[in-house]
């Protein structure tokens, strides 16, 4: 169960449901994670730490998507397929020379949660990986095809991976 939010902040987030979790967790001094969490529960989803591993497993089958690391000093984008990983020496190893790749500290994560929320005047749609302070790792975004419409195969993989670990 969720504790509860700051009044403050969910009523902020009533009124602004596409704020930028980062910097709404700044203006209100508490984690991204909380911010997510005083999102009204139709826009979001949670998952335990655990389900990182299947989460990764399953995007890497999304084709191209968006990947996301918000930092203080910048926000980074990839644009293509999340290439599949393995576990080794304490990383989760994500295989592949070019594009996107790299070691994740997969043993920080804190848990997952599966957004939909208006952003920028469209439908946004999102997995957020949150480390064990409940700062963000990073977020996986649903691709988006010519026409910026979200990409159905896409969407109703993200909708059925959420169904399977987000549980009811």
């Amino acid at each position: 169960m969720l504790a509860p939010a700051k009044p403050e902040l969910v009523r902020y987030l009533s009124e602004n449901p596409g704020a930028v979790i980062e910097e709404a967790a700044k203006l209100h001094a508490v984690t991204p994670r909380d911010v997510v969490e005083a999102l009204p529960a139709e826009m979001r989803r949670f998952a335990p730490a655990d389900s990182f591993i299947a989460a990764m497993h399953d995007v890497a089958t999304w084709g191209d998507v968006t990947l996301i690391v918000h930092t203080d000093d910048g926000i980074m984008e990839f644009g293509g397929p999340i290439p599949r990983g393995e576990v080794g020496r304490g990383y989760f190893n994500l295989m592949g020379s070019k594009g996107f790749h790299g070691h994740l500290r997969h043993e920080r994560c804190g848990g997952l949660a599966f957004l939909e929320r208006p952003f920028m005047g469209k439908l946004s749609v999102l997995i957020v990986f949150f480390n064990v302070d409940g700062g963000i790792m990073f977020k996986v975004f649903v691709g988006r095809d010519d026409k910026r419409e979200l990409k159905a195969d896409q969407l109703a993989k993200f909708r059925s991976l959420g169904g399977q670990l987000c549980g009811s």
